[in-house]
Parts: C-alpha cells; sequence; structure tokens
C-alpha cells in the first residue's frame, strides 16, 4: 500500500503528536485522494547550542556579539533554549534521523493569494477563517505567506496545501529510513542487469538453463536518505 513519508523538524514532530498542530502547510501535495497516512520522519538536528544561541543573537540582540561575532555574554533565551532541549530529547530517545510516527491525512485545503497575503479554502471551496488556519498550523500569517513564496521570488502567485492532520500516532519504537522503499525504477523499465540488488544463482553446470536471477529487494529500492519535503513509500 502507497504511504507519504514526510520530513519534519523536531519542533513540529512534538506539536503533530502532541495534537498542537493539526495542519501541515507545504508547496506540494501527493496525487493521493484522502484519507492516506503519512509516516512521519524527525530530522537530524544540526545546530548546536552555541551556534543556536550564536544565530539568535546576531538577529535580536546584536551589541550581545563582538565585531568578530563572537559571543560576549551567555544567558538562556526562551525558544532558543527550548528548541535545543528539545533537540537534546529527541536525540536521546533515538528518534533523530527516525520514521517516528504517523497520521492521517482526511483533507487538503488550498492556499492562495488574496490582496497582499493569502486566504485557504478546504475541498468544497469555502474560506476558511484565517484565526483558525493560523492556529491549527501554528504559524502566523505572515509565516505561512513567506514559506509559500520560496525561492526569493517577489509575490506568492501559484497554490500552497494544508495537510489536515488526523489520529496522530508515535510508534513504540521508532523506525529506520531503510525499513521503507520506492518502487524500483530498473524493475518498471525492465532494467536490472545493472542492478547491485540483483541476486544470481549459478550451478555449477556450465549451461545457461543453470543460471537464476531475482530481486533481492522484491522490486522496492531502500531508502537511503530522506526527501526533502516528503514523497511515496511502500513499507519493505
Amino acid at each position: 500500500m502507497k504511504k507519504i513519508l514526510l520530513s519534519v523538524h523536531p519542533k513540529w514532530c512534538k506539536m503533530i503528536f502532541n495534537g498542537k498542530k493539526t495542519i501541515e502547510v507545504r508547496r506540494t501535495r501527493p496525487k493521493l485522494e484522502p484519507p492516506f497516512e503519512v509516516l512521519v520522519y524527525c530530522t537530524k538536528h544540526k545546530l548546536t547550542k552555541t551556534k543556536c544561541m550564536h544565530s539568535y543573537l546576531h538577529k535580536n540582540e546584536p551589541k550581545a556579539c563582538g565585531e568578530r561575532g563572537v559571543i560576549e555574554t551567555w544567558s538562556e533565551i526562551g525558544d532558543v533554549q527550548v528548541n535545543f532541549n528539545l533537540a537534546e530529547t529527541y536525540r536521546s530517545y533515538g528518534m533523530h534521523g527516525k520514521v517516528i510516527g504517523s497520521f492521517i491525512c482526511d483533507e487538503i485545503y488550498a492556499f492562495f493569494p488574496w490582496g497582499a497575503g493569502i486566504a485557504c479554502e478546504d475541498i468544497d471551496g469555502n474560506l476558511l477563517p484565517a484565526d483558525k488556519v493560523c492556529k491549527e498550523t501554528c504559524l502566523t500569517g505572515d509565516e505561512i505567506y513567506k514559506y509559500l513564496l520560496g525561492n526569493g521570488k517577489e509575490t506568492f502567485k501559484g497554490y500552497g496545501y494544508g495537510w489536515h492532520i488526523t489520529e496522530p500516532k508515535l510508534f513504540d519504537k521508532p523506525k529506520e529510513l531503510s525499513e521503507f522503499g520506492t518502487v524500483c525504477n530498473r524493475y518498471e523499465n525492465d532494467e536490472c542487469d545493472d542492478c547491485p540488488y540483483l541476486q544470481v544463482y549459478v550451478n555449477s553446470y556450465p549451461c545457461d538453463d543453470c543460471v537464476d536471477t531475482w530481486c533481492g529487494v522484491d522490486n522496492i529500492k531502500p531508502l537511503t536518505r530522506p526527501p526533502q519535503s516528503w514523497c511515496y513509500v511502500e513499507e519493505r
């Protein structure tokens, strides 16, 4: 059964599985009709505590940094410390870089330009209240607009999508990426001869009839890296 694997930062993972975040904003959507299952991959947190604080201070308290950007004062500042602690918690429980849970997407909302900002409508074309949408995405209207803008474009001209989240469920044990895969293009195009997953058995008798080949991954190529946003997967 085809599923979706979605890459999500640790901060948003927490909000999805505690029920606070019920709409996930993305620039694209799958060609699957809801409802469908979405697997959540918790991304690896690359920022160290020092880098995280350094970035925050440069943006919000430049006087705390010297001429060469060296932090001269140290204090635990709001979300920076919270986000770092959250990252440490996910790392300590082995959730970083793992598929940690799933949810059911039962509806896809559409975001589109509206004046200087954006609006959101459901599948029937009904406009949704902006404050309700912002609350369910855990984002402000400006943050949604800037995310959908992407790539430095001056205006948001297309559509974005809100994946409605229901039935969020954390796995008892996080799963590895290699437990999931994508349908092998080589198999679909009959190009298996040079595939690294091709298994070959050769009998001791020198005849072609004694050579047997088969797919070592059942035509499902195991994932070795997470999607930048999302991808179709099947469980192996």
